[in-house]
């Protein structure tokens, strides 16, 4: 159900055939369409974690639609500071959109949802008690400091609240 149930916890705001999508915020059709233009995005990564499929792999808080082609170059990476560290790539969506910066280390996601991201990762690591956190950000500073520079906005408080109606708890 997460296919169709993302079409609404992600919708853009006013938009019933819309939905943004994570590290991009491209808008994109909210129909599944077997993974060609987007997917589901763990952000804590399924190799990464001790989940499978269901309870935290299955938890709306915890996925997100993803531009498939962003999805595909972060892979597993772990979440870092990446920028004005040395050389690092740029990732770019489908549409050629700025998505995110990756060297063979870290994944560093833009900075207006950093903070959506480190959000996420607690709540998995406190709802799903999952005890690796460090090895899927860069620490727990990282962390701390997405979170201040990223506050929560609009978007996000409507998909808690979206989430929260589906599932019955929040993130």
């Amino acid at each position: 159900d997460l296919r169709t149930l993302s079409g609404n916890s992600d919708s853009v705001l006013g938009s019933e055939t819309k939905m943004s999508m994570l590290y991009s915020s491209d808008r994109l059709r909210n129909k599944w369409d077997s993974g060609k233009t987007w997917n589901r995005e763990h952000v804590w990564p399924q190799s990464l974690g001790t989940f499978t499929t269901s309870k935290c792999g299955s938890d709306l808080h915890h996925l997100h639609p993803c531009d498939s082609k962003v999805n595909n170059t972060r892979g597993n990476l772990p979440y870092g500071n990446v920028v004005g560290n040395g050389s690092y790539r740029v990732a770019l969506s489908a549409a050629e959109t700025i998505s995110g910066f990756y060297t063979n280390k870290y994944f560093e996601p833009l900075d207006n949802v950093k903070g959506d991201v480190a959000r996420t990762l607690l709540y998995v690591y406190v709802r799903w008690d999952e005890k690796n956190l460090t090895d899927v950000i860069q620490s727990t500073d990282v962390l701390l400091d997405w979170c201040a520079k990223d506050p929560v906005d609009k978007f996000e408080m409507c998909r808690n609240d979206i989430v929260q109606s589906i599932e019955g708890n929040r993130n």
